[in-house]
């Protein structure tokens, strides 16, 4: 068992394995044949997917599906999971058992996801995509990703994920102490900035194109392999600019350890950080405010991408080969659980942000990042070393 696992993770090992609502409520109450049903939640199920809905909701009442997060704990992804992970149980009348499989910073854990395909029981496992570094993958050749993420089934997506760039509050960064303009105007060649970035992901390519796009000279310290690793070596002072989610890095900006420099999109307003981003520049406003930077055509044509990074969300999916009915179920599931107000509350409360979008507009942003993110190879060469 133990060599089939790896075998299947890839890049890892599966680590961190933790149970989370086993609610088993109630049941379908109505026939697998019939056009409408009431979820285990007592929501009832009508519309033209109902029959289909109905049927996935009867298969999965009882049963055990195991959540993904492609990160360690305490991680973005793992944050929502957890926060994910009652509700689809309650909606479907199901198990719902969260495992973390954090190897190759998020690639082990959607590879993982991605082979139960041909297993007799796909469907009952279901996981995160983080677009980032399969398209860096796509576009950089770089080894690891071992399926095509536009032929998976993408049930839905969160809000787009907060992305903040920060800055390390100490004697060596302090030029960096007044924000992104104080950032922009000491950067040069012979002062650049120093830039720890993980191995690959959504983060890493935010910073590197931001840089791109505002003609950042840095200096990048690659090699951490995942954001507690990340962190670890920020905190000690192996550089002085960071990118991360909101969620991990708030508690930094909210003690003065970290000072925000720039966010991928506004703070909603009920999230718990929101007063400590009054002022800084969200990607598009830093576009309209330091506009002097961007000076070339490269640099212009790097917007629009950055833009679209910083708009891509968190994608639930499960493997092609899942039956339709199930896929339906996890579909209503996911938008159930996404617009529930218990849920964007616990969101919140972590400074997540809170939101739903169809798996047909996502993969549709997906296709649309992979398209452009291929004219800003050349931001990219720092992914690796």
């Amino acid at each position: 068992m133990k060599q089939q696992l790896q075998r299947r993770v890839a890049r890892g090992a599966l680590t961190g394995v933790v149970a989370m609502a086993g609610l088993g409520l109630g049941s379908v109450a109505a026939s697998a044949a019939s056009a409408s049903c009431v979820a285990a939640n007592g929501v009832r199920v009508t519309g033209a997917d109902a029959k289909s809905i109905c049927q996935g909701i009867s298969y999965y009442h009882g049963k055990t599906i195991t959540l993904v997060a492609p990160d360690n704990v305490g991680g973005g992804f793992d944050q929502y999971s957890r926060a994910y992970a009652p509700f689809l149980a309650k909606y479907l009348g199901a198990t719902v058992n969260v495992i973390n499989v954090p190897a190759g910073n998020t690639v082990a854990g959607m590879n993982f996801v991605a082979g139960t395909n041909r297993s007799s029981t796909v469907g009952l496992t279901v996981g995160w995509l983080n677009v980032g570094p399969i398209v860096e993958d796509k576009i950089l050749g770089i080894p690891g990703v071992q399926f095509n993420a536009a032929g998976e089934v993408m049930l839905g997506a969160s809000a787009p994920n907060l992305t903040v760039t920060v800055a390390l509050r100490s004697a060596a960064c302090a030029a960096y102490d007044s924000g992104f303009a104080g950032l922009l105007a000491s950067n040069s060649a012979a002062n650049p900035v120093s830039e720890p970035i993980q191995t690959t992901g959504s983060t890493t390519f935010n910073e590197l194109v931001l840089n791109g796009v505002f003609g950042i000279h840095y200096r990048a310290i690659p090699g951490y392999a995942s954001t507690t690793s990340l962190l670890s070596g920020w905190l000690r002072g192996d550089g002085c600019v960071i990118t991360a989610p909101v969620s991990t890095l708030g508690s930094y900006i909210v003690s003065g350890k970290a000072v925000p420099l720039v966010v991928n999109v506004a703070l909603q307003s009920n999230n718990q950080y929101a007063n400590y981003f009054r002022g800084v520049p969200t990607y598009v406003q830093a576009e309209k405010r330091f506009a002097r930077y961007i000076k070339n055509s490269t640099q212009r044509a790097a917007v629009p991408v950055l833009n679209l990074a910083g708009q891509t969300s968190r994608v639930l999916f499960v493997p092609p080969m899942t039956p339709q009915n199930e896929q339906s179920a996890l579909r209503a599931a996911f938008a159930w659980a996404s617009g529930n107000v218990n849920l964007k509350l616990a969101l919140s409360a972590i400074g997540a942000p809170t939101g739903y979008t169809t798996g047909q507009v996502a993969k549709s942003s997906y296709l649309a990042y992979l398209t452009d993110a291929r004219r800003v190879t050349m931001y990219l060469t720092a992914v690796g070393g």
